[in-house]
């Protein structure tokens, strides 16, 4: 805390007192500032001899017979959450069943789609190596299958983008979903 920190504050908790009264302790409150400067003492030094505003205001209201003005925080906290036992659990166990079957059916069939364009991506970028036996078995070289290699290794390219994107997808889909079921079966709030 720095020197205006302090004053802001301190000026707030002496809001009770009249102008003028709180005027003067918080220009003597700066002789203190101005003091410790002098003699080399940093802000931070200088609050910390001082004390808190809040104890300083404390005592100064306690001295004149007045209750200090406080302020009011309102803090949220979190509702309880109740943890389902053993039974609770089994029983949404069985509710899910069904449902997860068939989720898990689908993501697992999409698996599939995803091994399929890895392998579509693999075998497009195998061409140049049929293209190069062909030279070497059949001793011709034909110009039409160089450019559609060469064609293949840009399909190749391009599946391998979609592959990276589809495991990005289906990696946070089978995560997300697994992740939902078990919250679903502790009882938590947070698939919510």
């Amino acid at each position: 805390m720095d020197k205006t920190q302090f004053l802001n504050e301190l000026g707030v908790k002496l809001a009770g007192l009249e102008p003028e009264e709180r005027f003067e302790i918080l220009a003597d409150y700066e002789e203190h500032f101005a003091a410790g400067a002098v003699s080399g003492k940093s802000e931070q030094e200088i609050v910390f001899d001082l004390g808190s505003p809040d104890e300083i205001a404390r005592d100064i209201l306690a001295g004149r017979g007045e209750a200090p003005v406080e302020e009011t925080y309102y803090v949220p906290r979190p509702a309880p959450t109740k943890k389902r036992g053993a039974a609770g659990q089994f029983g949404v166990f069985l509710a899910m069943l069904i449902p997860n079957i068939v989720v898990y059916s689908l993501l697992l069939s999409f698996w599939g789609v995803v091994l399929g364009v890895a392998g579509s991506a693999l075998g497009f970028f195998l061409t140049p190596v049929a293209f190069i036996l062909d030279v070497v078995v059949n001793h011709s070289f034909v110009l039409y299958k160089f450019f559609a290699v060469i064609a293949s290794l840009g399909l190749g390219f391009i599946f391998v983008v979609l592959t990276m994107w589809l495991v990005k997808a289906m990696v946070l889909a089978t995560v997300g979903y697994t992740h939902f079921n078990i919250h679903l079966m502790k009882g938590e709030r947070k698939h919510v």
